[in-house]
């Protein structure tokens, strides 16, 4: 990449910019694909369309469960903040948030909708670190769900190919399973929460036998 000589401040600003931007467009796909939800549309056929413009780029165009890690939350939150001591106020940003804060939320109504009571239930999250390829479980949405859905009174089961040990010392109380195949036996559900490639090559027409209740939160 070329190298950029500015000043201090302004090279701060590249930094927040550049990951408040993308954690803008993470944002708006979630929102997106909330609104294909309702409508019918299909959130990943409608992000490859809109990736072909080269104006917009296919990257961070992809629907989830919302961004964490170790520079998103702490780089939005940040220029939020550095705006604020400004006395500006960025609305943005606050949107931005919001919608990621959010999209917990969505997940834990799908389920409600589908199981009632979570109380009693089991559940499996796939995937524990913030992204694939890495064991980095900062700021990570698992640890978010499993909070709540401990707090709503449910069984909560993990697996993670890489990130098992770090998220045992974050994350007492789940139980922890070594395949795929075992953290979905006998499960009321499952949420899909970090792209390993394993999840997306996995046999799923046979993983559904193995659940009590087929239900799959992508």
């Amino acid at each position: 990449a070329p190298l950029v000589r500015t000043d201090i401040r302004s090279a701060e600003m590249v930094k927040l910019a550049s990951n408040a931007f993308l954690a803008t467009k993470i944002s708006f796909i979630n929102e997106i694909a909330n609104v294909c939800e309702e409508t019918g549309a299909d959130v990943v056929e409608v992000a490859r369309g809109m990736g072909l413009d080269d104006r917009i780029g296919p990257k961070f165009l992809q629907a989830g469960i919302g961004y964490g890690g170790s520079c998103f939350p702490k780089d939005v939150s940040a220029l939020k903040m550095l705006a604020g001591n400004t006395g500006y106020h960025f609305q943005l940003l606050t949107a931005v948030i919001e919608v990621n804060e959010l999209q917990k939320r969505r997940v834990l109504k799908k389920l409600e909708k589908h199981l009632g009571s979570l109380a009693g239930r089991t559940v499996a999250l796939l995937g524990l670190a913030f992204k694939p390829d890495t064991d980095d479980m900062r700021e990570a949405s698992s640890l978010v769900l499993a909070s709540r859905l401990e707090g709503e009174g449910a069984n909560v089961r993990g697996y993670d190919p890489v990130a098992e040990k770090p998220a045992r010392e974050l994350l007492p109380k789940v139980e922890f399973c070594e395949s795929l195949e075992e953290a979905l036996d006998g499960a009321d559900a499952a949420i899909l929460i970090t792209e390993w490639p394993e999840f997306a090559t996995a046999d799923w027409a046979s993983l559904r036998d193995r659940m009590a209740n087929p239900l799959l939160i992508d």
